[in-house]
């Protein structure tokens, strides 16, 4: 999206001919044709990184009159608010009027030039208000072909900031061991506050630093910190420690992960040499206790969590629309089963020794076309994530979702 601040922008600074990133509508254009133009838009450069909506010019970008600052009893800017708020979801978006045409041809009396600028977003893709989706293909807003459609939804996927943690062994000081908070996508996350509670033996004295702020984090710019040393680590770092990391996304979105972070049996044994044989003893002893500790269950093993925002209710009406027979037979079996929380996929045709004590629900390739990229579809809307451990697909059911197909059931 080209850097223009709608603050100081007037009509110099517009292309002379219409690009990916400007389209040019003329006053002349009908109100009711406009309407259409301006939801098609909204949808296409939301989905193609971003640009710019700009009524009342020509095809060279010179003002031709403006638009009435009236629209029947409603004000300009309220009119093109309602129109863009039919785009879902609603993108970022700004709007400008221009009453000044500093030269660049003319504006009337009650008039202005309507300059809507469309943010890049990273929650696509955005539908008008046909139910069509628009990408921009040079000067031109057109219909997305399925293909683009797919493409959209796997970058909103992928783009949402994910992160995990890891200890490691300090880099030429392995007595340390570091705890690293690392970026699990390629999108970057940015405003990251780090807490850790209760506070580990060796790093008491630092609580006046906490929560740790760091300004960005991606895969090439993990944050480490010294947490405690390796021969003490399970006495100075404590048993039920917690980490809690609160980010944003480009977008301003805001996540949290949380996690019960538990040092011992999570880092490699250190290297040591054969001229401190009193440190040698010790790190064996360490390892031994280590080891002896690793029977953790598949149950009790700490398992991170992602805290994204509360889905609205659009979203479940998105879903319902693309994935209806799947959601149905979810429905039955949440009805049925209502404190079921995981499921897998499976062909019939493969056997599934299920735990007795741990309810699972079954859903087979054969009964859903396109299983898996429906569940995805659930995943990109952040109403299931993915827990799989061996060759079993594996998800398990978030609350809203949980809770709405069972209201939805015995409405």
């Amino acid at each position: 999206m080209s850097k223009i601040n709608l603050e100081t922008f007037d009509l110099t600074q517009l292309p002379n001919a219409e690009d990916d990133a400007f389209e040019f509508k003329s006053s002349r254009t009908s109100f009711g044709d406009l309407k259409n133009k301006l939801s098609y838009a909204v949808s296409g450069f939301a989905n193609s990184g971003g640009g710019y909506f700009i009524v009342g010019v020509d095809d060279n970008g010179k003002a031709d009159g403006g638009l009435s600052l009236k629209i029947g009893k409603q004000d300009l800017r309220d009119w093109a608010d309602q129109v863009i708020h039919r785009v879902e979801p609603v993108p970022r978006y700004d709007i400008k009027l221009i009453h000044d045409s500093m030269g660049q041809g003319n504006i009337g009396l009650d008039s202005a030039v309507l300059v809507v600028g469309i943010h890049e977003s990273y929650a696509g893709p955005h539908m008008a208000s046909d139910n069509h989706y628009y990408i921009r293909a040079g000067a031109h807003t057109v219909k997305a072909k399925h293909f683009i459609v797919d493409a959209i939804w796997a970058k909103r996927h992928f783009s949402k900031p994910r992160l995990t943690h890891l200890f490691r062994l300090k880099p030429g000081k392995e007595e340390a061991i570091q705890l690293g908070i690392l970026a699990l996508t390629d999108s970057p996350a940015v405003d990251i506050k780090i807490a850790v509670s209760p506070l580990p033996q060796m790093i008491q004295n630092c609580e006046s630093l906490f929560p740790l702020q760091a300004s960005i984090i991606d895969r090439n710019n993990p944050f480490f910190f010294d947490v405690t040393t390796y021969s003490q680590a399970k006495e100075h770092f404590g048993e039920d420690v917690y980490l809690e990391v609160e980010y944003c996304d480009l977008a301003g979105n805001f996540y949290t992960y949380k996690s019960k972070v538990e040092v011992v049996g999570s880092v490699p044994p250190i290297s040591i040499g054969n001229d401190n044989p009193a440190k040698i003893v010790k790190a064996l002893e360490s390892i031994n206790k280590a080891l002896l500790q690793l029977t953790n269950s598949r149950e009790n093993a700490a398992k991170p969590s992602l805290v994204l925002s509360k889905p609205s209710e659009s979203i479940f009406i998105d879903v319902e629309k693309l994935i209806p027979e799947l959601l149905a037979e979810m429905r039955n079996d949440l009805f049925e089963h209502p404190f079921a929380r995981e499921l897998i996929l499976m062909p019939k045709s493969a056997g599934y020794d299920g735990d007795p004590n741990n309810l699972i629900l079954v859903y087979y390739f054969e009964n859903h076309t396109w299983l898996r990229s429906k569940i995805r579809i659930l995943e990109n809307y952040a109403l299931i994530y993915e827990i799989t451990y061996n060759s079993t697909p594996r998800f398990v059911i978030s609350e809203e979702l949980a809770a709405y197909l069972i209201s939805s059931q015995t409405k």
